[in-house]
């Protein structure tokens, strides 16, 4: 696999730089500026002045994101609350910028266009772009409120008693209403507002002892409501209306729910416990469908177990080892108030067909799950605790794994490195990284060059392309095909310094 590593460039951001949605530019904070530079070569495109009302500490950095098409193609006919289908238009790419008082945000291909904000008292806790571009989201500190601001009409709205920060609140896809979870009084309450007014539309009493999280469902059809793990194992479904359809909910020794996350396409609501089970419900009646659990032994032989290996060189990595084995655990201490144990990483590759987990009882492992045979199809233990895991946004099958730094290992030799599994490889890769970074603060982001490319594109064919039966299909794999071996994309880095990565599978030249 051919590298090609950008210089290391320096960040005044802890959080490093950010990858455009289009994969076309980097975003980072240098000194005083904010600086952007094409994300292929590392070329600054362009450089702007920070107002001298931000400190010195910024405290975020984000893009807008482009509009989401939803996985369906009819509205929901059992709400009220209508489904507008969208199609992906040309909408402003901006950035926005912060620190605890005051907010700026650029457009990034007109200069001359510019906000700022002062949400003056309670600061900032959170911020981020709300619907679209055009809105931003501010919680304030102490979870006073949430504010919503127009930056077209310069009109806000204040929303009272938020209980949590951002898993108390989202939008709907395809119509962008939005639900927030507050406690104004002894009561957890679900409300739902209309779009771009925020109109309250209704306020629904939950059942629920502490409730921790909401989610909508992909199609934005269900709200999700996690309770309180002390509950044991409860999520309450309720409709895009607020009605209420089902509540899933079995008894389990001790604490019970940690993780709730949805599939991508909507079919499947994935539960994950304390005691390290992955249930997944359907989507009809919110019933088990199955349960998988992580176990410290694997006897699958049809696993793979790939262990990393640091050679006397200081060389990373993997071996392939036979089951059964047992994996490395660690032990949660008793005064840790917030237990390490119980699955705390539910994550479903682009395609729908992978999900990748991580139980805290063995934090240097990843578990690859396949949803075809219900049965882990590999097995990454790593040498340190895995510290973020992160399916890349368009290739189905790739996934990067970012590790601490190895308290075992002090040889100066120890290069900082990134790890990538694709189920298109014989083994999973050891990427290193420029050894300027520091390996206990690595952080990795993919930059998706495709995504522009691969919006609707059964609707991208040529009017007078003839698609016989089953062509469809056989055009798709046939670009699937062709893209397999497209350069990977990646900007990696600490909290003062990053690096443009490319890498490239070479493949073997067959003569005919």
């Amino acid at each position: 696999m051919e590298e090609e590593v950008s210089p290391v460039f320096k960040s005044s951001f802890t959080q490093g730089a950010y990858p455009s949605p289009d994969g076309s530019l980097v975003a980072s904070i240098q000194g005083s500026r904010l600086v952007l530079q094409d994300a292929s070569t590392g070329e600054i495109k362009r450089t702007t002045q920070l107002s001298s009302e931000l400190s010195t500490t910024i405290n975020f950095l984000k893009w807008s994101s482009p509009p989401i098409p939803l996985p369906v193609a009819e509205g929901d006919e059992e709400s009220n609350v209508p489904i507008l289908l969208q199609s992906p238009t040309s909408s402003p790419s901006r950035i926005l910028v912060a620190d605890d008082q005051v907010i700026e945000i650029f457009d990034a291909h007109n200069e001359d266009w510019k906000a700022t904000l002062n949400p003056g008292f309670g600061g900032i806790k959170y911020v981020s772009f709300g619907a679209n571009p055009d809105e931003v989201l501010v919680l304030s500190e102490f979870g006073l409120k949430v504010t919503i601001w127009s930056l077209k009409t310069n009109f806000h709205v204040d929303l009272q008693h938020p209980k949590i920060g951002a898993k108390g609140f989202g939008y709907r896809p395809g119509s962008n209403h939005f639900a927030l979870l507050t406690r104004p009084v002894a009561h957890d309450v679900l409300n739902l507002y209309s779009p771009e007014s925020y109109t309250p539309i209704k306020s629904i009493e939950l059942p629920t002892i502490d409730a921790q999280a909401i989610k909508w469902s992909p199609n934005g059809r269900w709200i999700a409501v996690l309770e309180s793990a002390s509950a044991g194992y409860r999520v309450l479904l309720y409709t895009a209306n607020g009605h209420m359809f089902r509540t899933h909910e079995q008894p389990c020794v001790g604490l019970g729910l940690r993780t709730v996350e949805w599939s991508g396409d909507g079919d499947f609501l994935v539960l994950g416990g304390y005691d390290g089970s992955v249930i997944f419900l359907n989507n009809f009646l919110f019933n088990k469908v199955v349960e998988m659990r992580h176990t410290i032994e694997v006897k699958n032989m049809a696993t793979d177990v790939w262990s990393e290996e640091l050679s006397v060189l200081g060389e990373r990595h993997y071996t392939l080892i036979t089951p059964p084995v047992n994996l490395p655990t660690a032990e949660s201490p008793a005064s840790d108030p917030v237990p390490k144990i119980g699955v705390s990483v539910i994550s479903f590759c682009a395609d729908g067909t992978l999900v990748a987990t991580k139980d805290e009882r063995m934090p240097n492992s990843v578990w690859i799950w396949s949803l075809e045979s219900l049965a882990p199809l590999a097995i990454l233990v790593q040498l340190s605790q895995v510290k973020a895991i992160q399916w890349h946004p368009s290739r189905g099958g790739l996934l990067a794994v970012v590790c601490g730094a190895d308290p075992n290992s002090v040889n100066t030799t120890n290069m900082p490195a990134v790890y990538l599994w694709s189920r298109d490889w014989d083994y999973p890769r050891t990427i290193l990284v420029p050894r300027e970074l520091l390996a206990s603060n690595l952080w990795l982001r993919w930059v998706d060059k495709r995504t522009a490319e691969t919006d609707n594109t059964v609707e991208d064919v040529p009017g007078d392309m003839e698609i016989e039966e089953g062509g469809t299909k056989d055009l798709v794999s046939r670009m699937q095909a062709t893209t397999i071996t497209d350069p990977i994309h990646f900007i990696v880095g600490d909290k003062e310094r990053y690096s443009i990565m490319s890498l490239t599978e070479v493949q073997p030249v067959i003569d005919e």
